[in-house]
């Protein structure tokens, strides 16, 4: 599904207010899955949330974690983001997460990547960072299996650039990563780490066999008219486990409430897609 993929010949992307329209028309017919789906993606669960503290051979990464309370279904949604900290907007997030009857964790993992940006510009951008990253959601995984059983199988929300990691998660592991969302997740960098350069997605998705949902804004500096209309191609390869939102004149904050280009509108629409998403295939 490719809603409001740009067309290569237009000079413009949609408008918002075009966007909307075609959305809110696209919704009320397919209503995105059957009425089961939709009731139990607007059910509301109690919570539990808390902080807490993970170990990855020595690492100590702040984390949060939200559980629906009377529910069996023990899918749980990692959430990751390219900036360090929890703040309360992914702190919420986890728990709309859990609302919705997943066990949700946020794992701070930028955290390691600006400890060492000090020392070695490069390496945000490096390959190595990346397995890093990888191993401390890996951390976070075990450490919530071991306070909950059977806490998996897991999906992965992945924000701005931490998205990069969610898709290589599941490409490595598509047996333990059963999903991945991302938001505002560009597929090609436009600049690379000179020393130890990791691979662009789009070298790499072809090979993707898991159930992905993409959320991009069209003004998003990071990820180009190129970018779009390639994902436009790739969902429509395979439509029934493969999505793409794009949200007209949005920037590449609009899920995100501190962010300067916020948009509640677009959080709110994209919210209920990731919601369903969940509660069509995990439920």
């Amino acid at each position: 599904m490719c809603l409001g993929c740009i067309d290569e010949e237009s000079e413009s992307p949609p408008t918002r207010r075009d966007f909307i329209a075609t959305a809110l028309q696209l919704t009320a017919v397919s209503a995105l899955g059957t009425t089961a789906v939709a009731d139990a993606a607007a059910r509301v669960w109690d919570i539990e949330g808390r902080g807490l503290t993970i170990d990855n051979a020595g690492t100590l990464l702040p984390a949060y974690t939200a559980v629906p309370m009377g529910t069996d279904n023990r899918t749980t949604v990692v959430i990751i983001h390219d900036r360090p900290g929890i703040p309360k907007e992914l702190q919420e997030l986890a728990r709309d997460v859990a609302r919705t009857g997943y066990v949700s964790l946020v794992v701070d993992c930028a955290r390691r990547g600006a400890a060492k940006i000090s020392t070695h510009p490069d390496a945000l951008l490096s390959e190595a960072l990346t397995r890093d990253v990888q191993s401390d959601v890996r951390a976070g995984i075990e450490n919530l299996n071991g306070t909950l059983p059977n806490a998996n199988p897991v999906l992965i929300i992945g924000i701005g650039n931490a998205g990069y990691t969610a898709l290589r998660m599941a490409l490595n592991d598509p047996l333990g990563i059963v999903g991945v969302v991302t938001v505002s997740t560009p597929i090609e960098a436009a600049v690379k780490s000179r020393t130890d350069p990791r691979p662009d997605l789009i070298t790499l998705l072809a090979r993707l066999n898991v159930p992905v949902q993409f959320h991009a804004g069209s003004a998003d500096p990071a990820i180009s008219r190129e970018q779009l209309n390639w994902l436009g191609r790739f969902v429509a390869v395979e439509p029934d486990r493969r999505e793409l939102y794009i949200y007209g004149s949005a920037g590449p904050g609009f899920y995100l409430a501190s962010a300067p280009d916020y948009d509640k509108g677009y959080q709110m629409l994209a919210r209920r897609r990731w919601q369903e998403f969940l509660a069509r295939r995990y439920s």
